[in-house]
């Protein structure tokens, strides 16, 4: 295994690790944001579904509908969000596939592989890129509600 490989691998079992103490098990699951209890999720076991922007999305924790929450969002190769803004602002690390998170009309895209993260600030917008051809999943943090306003 070339080294490449090794710290590719090793960068996206960093971003899992991280995220482990605050996944929920289930989509639906209304976990206690305040609760003390470790808990671990096995990738196996996410619940990946289509919200009501389109999205294919897995809860981690918390209601991305209505509050703060992290989850995964899976992205084919080769496609591209539309221009638009998110009311919150949030971060997002790529757990596979190479992404891109620019502002619209940009030149160049910032290739971000495994391991790598970006932050995006509400109001701000942008196109989400899976710019590789194999499929792409991040996972996002916010600390408010999810939402998807297309550019006018």
């Amino acid at each position: 295994m070339s080294f490449a490989t090794k710290a590719k691998r090793l960068a996206a079992a960093a971003a899992l690790l991280a995220a482990i103490p605050v996944l929920a098990a289930t989509a639906g699951e209304k976990p206690d944001l305040y609760a003390d209890n470790s808990k671990i999720v096995p990738v196996t076991e996410l619940k990946f579904y289509q919200n009501k922007e389109g999205l294919t999305i897995a809860n981690g924790w918390g209601d991305p509908a209505a509050s703060a929450h992290s989850n995964y969002i899976k992205m084919a190769g080769g496609t591209a969000s539309g221009v638009h803004t998110h009311t919150y602002s949030y971060y997002g690390v790529v757990i596979a596939g190479v992404v891109a998170n620019e502002a619209p009309g940009s030149k160049q895209d910032h290739p971000l592989a495994a391991g790598s993260y970006w932050y995006q600030k509400g109001g701000e917008q942008h196109v989400t890129k899976c710019i590789s051809q194999t499929e792409c999943i991040f996972f996002v943090t916010s600390k408010g509600p999810f939402d998807y306003l297309p550019a006018k």
